[in-house]
């Protein structure tokens, strides 16, 4: 009985030793599988960290471009906004200008006609002023500027408007200016040489005998005679050209007279000495003047005669006595002070 409950025992052991042995193998078993699926599941996790990290490249490469492009954009669209702000500026400029010639315009309607009456007065009177700063300056006719001066001090009478006295005090003093100087009528000297060059050709010239080319008696005969036909033609052609310019010399030893057939050379330079002296007077050149005048009244002494030429020295030296080396004032302040009060 005894034995049969130890062998019991033992059996009992013995199959408690193989359970065990059994479930060490099972846990090692167990142990080797969670290893491998361990392994398993750390391959898969850095094949799927490996293919997440690809793919935020790829990502970030796609970021990356999209960032550019943005870029780009967005610099168009900063020099599309610039384009648009300069056009919006000048818009707004073109919008001032509008409105400054409207209310310009606006201004010109509201005028009264007192006003508009005054603005054309003082336009004559701005033309007046330039009348005789012209005819002072540049034809040298005090007269002229003087009377020009008067009539323009006469507007501004009519206009009675205090903020004008200065400009007629400028006109006052002008006046006084040019009433001092020695009057000399340019203008009307200057007619008189224009009216003395338009009756030249009235003018009768100096002219000598005629000189008599023919041949003598016996010549013609011996030529005749003698001479051949073709000869006798180049003959009488060489004594017509010698009878085209005759040149004399007076008894009283004076210059030469030409013949009829040179006189338009004598007129066309007496006229021509005229018209410089016309000319030297309007420029106030006096050396020129006097020099021109002395010229015809040389001329006229030396190859006409007449009437007329008497005539025309007696207004020639008339006008050498005048000089016209007159220094003309600057009368130009009133024109300046009437345009800076226009603006």
């Amino acid at each position: 009985m005894a034995d049969n409950d130890a062998k019991q025992t033992i059996d009992n052991n013995v199959q408690d030793a193989e359970l065990l042995e059994k479930n060490k193998q099972d846990d090692a078993k167990v142990y080797r599988l969670i290893w491998i699926a361990l392994v398993v599941v750390v391959l898969l996790s850095v094949v799927s960290i490996g293919w997440f990290y690809q793919q935020l490249q790829q990502q970030e490469a796609d970021i990356q471009s999209s960032l550019t492009e943005l870029s780009s954009q967005n610099g168009d669209w900063q020099s599309k906004l610039e384009q648009h702000r300069q056009q919006l500026g000048r818009l707004d400029s073109d919008q001032k200008q509008l409105a400054e010639k409207l209310q310009q315009l606006t201004d010109k309607q509201q005028l009264s006609n007192a006003e508009l009456q005054k603005r054309w007065a003082l336009q004559e009177v701005k033309y007046l002023l330039n009348v005789a700063n012209q005819r002072a300056l540049l034809a040298h006719d005090v007269v002229g500027a003087i009377q020009a001066l008067i009539m323009a001090d006469k507007q501004l009478e009519a206009l009675s408007d205090y903020r004008l006295h200065p400009l007629r005090a400028e006109i006052a003093e002008e006046l006084m200016s040019l009433q001092s100087l020695t009057t000399l009528d340019i203008p009307g000297m200057a007619i008189q040489l224009q009216t003395l060059a338009a009756h030249v050709d009235k003018l009768r010239v100096k002219k000598g005998p005629e000189v008599d080319f023919s041949e003598s008696p016996d010549t013609a005969d011996i030529a005749s005679t003698e001479t051949p036909a073709w000869k006798q033609a180049i003959s009488d052609i060489w004594q017509q050209l010698r009878s085209l310019v005759v040149i004399r010399h007076e008894q009283s030893g004076e210059a030469a007279v030409l013949v009829p057939e040179q006189r338009y050379f004598l007129y066309q330079n007496l006229r021509l000495q005229l018209e410089s002296a016309r000319l030297a007077l309007l420029n106030a050149d006096n050396n020129s003047f006097q020099h021109s005048l002395k010229t015809a009244i040389s001329w006229l002494d030396k190859y006409f005669t007449g009437e007329e030429r008497d005539a025309m020295l007696a207004s020639l030296n008339s006008l050498a006595e005048q000089k016209i080396d007159v220094s003309i004032p600057d009368i130009s302040g009133s024109l300046n002070w009437l345009e800076e009060y226009q603006q």
